[in-house]
């Protein structure tokens, strides 16, 4: 007897043509890649159990009969399910198709029946104890030869009559284990290179798109509008190729570049019923024809695309759509690109929005520092400028001449940075009108070198200093008070530093002026600036001896572009 009957190999080597084609098909599935990610998910098993229960029914069909039994590609079907879903889904396909296999009858019915679902549990277990993307072909080949080996060991000892099994094995234990064999090995080649062709797919469009990311970073930073749209169309426009590139709010167009421009324009309503379903439902959809992208224009050449939401907060704010012209042009890059750069182009739109209301809470926070001014202040002030209307004209001349710098300088609109000088022109009057109050005990020192005159600084950062040093420093304190500010360079910083001999803050409290739930807004809201415009190494510092006095120093690049929030223009 023949133990390697070719004619028997040759046949059942016919069924891995489907079977090739199945794994083709399964590994090209991106719902099939998340079954088989989730197979426990009651969806994905259901799934997974009716596409390896038909593929394994289909290998016994086209069977060989021999000696009362059939030599098949059963087996195939059964542990893939298993190797695919685990153990749940491999033991259920084996049920599926043992319990077929019995119903066809014959001698061995029981015992393949039964060692078909051993053969999918048994292929499940090895996949959940291994890792589907530790299964490499070797180890699949392995499982479906100790599964053919398992079955043909059972029917020896369990199918009667003992001679008649012999007799069958002779002739098809070889050929059915080698093609077992092979088979499930090209079933997992064909996996693994498709899943390598992918992650391949997945990481060029993770280049691509962080790319344009960091392209499209300058524009995106001020937010989801028609200038930062188009200059983001047209970059991704030309890194990815396609024939068009859309960006949109929830309702209208905002840039668009590429083909099909003559009745897709910026500025005019959303017209495809692709992209307001992906407003509506916040999910990517991939486009094969003319009639799924919903253009109500008939000539329009565009036929195929992928779109995208773009969400920010958990909101959908508007959508990118890359087309193509032709149908069914879509591939895998296309759609790892589309959701790469939706994804990246979110967060940057998240993050201009947050750093807006950063912005916008900053401005808040530096108007009312301007419109603060202390009633008391205001009104001593008054009170001495009226007894000295009599007594000292001049003096009292003086005196209303610096409340209206302060006054002035308070409610006057004028740009966010000031330079040095234009900012201890107001402190120089609120220090003349403080003089008048503490008379002979109050001594003030400039100390500023001419080179930082004209250094440009965020309006306020040092009126609020001095005047904290006179109220909480120098006033509670019953004998002289020195106050001496400096300004100097060194190097390449500007350090500006407010010093008082006065009552000095203990470290608790200076935690609390720093922290973020402080109920004044001075020296926080100078902190924070400093900190936003110049970064995380520079703002205010505090130094301070209770009893002796306190160091309020700043420290600022001597020359640097900043950002002017209201015109977007920079000075330096």
């Amino acid at each position: 007897m023949d133990f390697l009957n070719l004619d028997i190999v040759l046949n059942l080597l016919g069924d891995m043509a489907l079977i090739a084609l199945v794994a083709y098909l399964l590994g090209r599935s991106r719902f099939i890649a998340s079954c088989v990610n989730l197979p426990m998910n009651i969806r994905h098993w259901f799934v997974l159990t009716v596409i390896f229960s038909i593929l394994s029914i289909l290998g016994t069909y086209n069977g060989i009969p021999i000696e009362g039994a059939w030599a098949n590609t059963r087996l195939i079907g059964t542990l893939m399910s298993g190797i695919m879903g685990g153990p749940i889904v491999g033991f259920s396909v084996g049920l599926i198709s043992g319990f077929h296999r019995y119903l066809l009858g014959g001698f061995t019915a029981e015992t393949c029946g039964v060692a078909t679902a051993l053969g999918g549990l048994f292929a499940g277990i090895m996949r959940q104890k291994i890792g589907l993307n530790n299964m490499t072909w070797k180890t699949a080949g392995a499982i479906a030869l100790v599964a053919e080996l398992i079955q043909k060991v059972m029917v020896l000892v369990f199918a009667k009559p003992f001679e008649a099994a012999w007799a069958m094995e002779k002739i098809i234990a070889i050929p059915t284990t080698l093609v077992s064999v092979l088979g499930t090995v090209a079933f997992m080649l064909i996996i693994k290179d498709i899943q390598s062709q992918q992650e391949a797919h997945a990481a060029k469009a993770a280049e691509l798109s962080l790319r344009t990311a960091s392209k499209t970073l300058p524009y995106l930073r001020h937010g989801l509008n028609s200038r930062s749209a188009t200059e983001t169309a047209n970059i991704i426009y030309e890194l990815t190729k396609v024939d068009a590139v859309s960006i949109t709010d929830r309702e209208k167009i905002l840039a668009y570049i590429g083909k099909g421009s003559d009745h897709h324009r910026a500025g005019e309503p959303i017209l495809t019923q692709s992209t307001k379903r992906a407003v509506a439902e916040g999910t990517l959809a991939v486009i094969h024809t003319h009639e799924e992208r919903g253009c109500p224009v008939p000539d329009c050449p565009l036929h195929s695309g992928v779109v995208a939401p773009l969400i920010a907060q958990g909101v959908v704010v508007g959508t990118i759509k890359l087309s193509r012209m032709q149908a069914g042009g879509v591939n895998e890059m296309d759609i790892q690109l589309a959701r790469g750069i939706a994804e990246l182009l979110s967060v940057q739109i998240e993050l201009a929005e947050i750093d807006a209301q950063k912005k916008m809470r900053e401005k808040a926070e530096l108007k009312a520092l301007r419109a603060q001014i202390n009633p008391h202040f205001l009104f001593n002030t008054i009170t001495i400028i009226m007894s000295l209307c009599r007594t000292s004209p001049e003096t009292a001349r003086n005196l209303l001449e610096h409340l209206a710098i302060i006054m002035k300088y308070s409610f006057a609109k004028h740009d966010d940075f000031v330079t040095i000088e234009e900012e201890l022109e107001k402190v120089q009057s609120y220090l003349e009108i403080a003089k008048s109050r503490f008379g002979s005990r109050l001594a003030v020192t400039f100390d500023i070198e001419a080179a930082v005159l004209k250094t440009r600084i965020p309006v306020l950062s040092v009126q609020p200093l001095v005047e904290n040093a006179i109220q909480h420093g120098l006033f509670p304190k019953l004998s002289a008070g020195q106050l001496v500010i400096k300004a100097c360079r060194e190097e390449d910083f500007v350090q500006i530093s407010v010093f008082d001999n006065g009552v000095g803050i203990e470290p608790a409290i200076i935690r609390q002026l720093f922290s973020a739930d402080t109920e004044g807004i001075g020296v926080q809201n100078v902190h924070q600036r400093l900190k936003g415009i110049y970064g995380d190494a520079y703002g205010l510092r505090l130094e301070s001896q209770p009893g002796s006095g306190t160091w309020a120093i700043i420290r600022i690049p001597y020359t640097r572009e900043v950002e002017v929030y209201e015109n977007e223009s920079h000075c330096s």
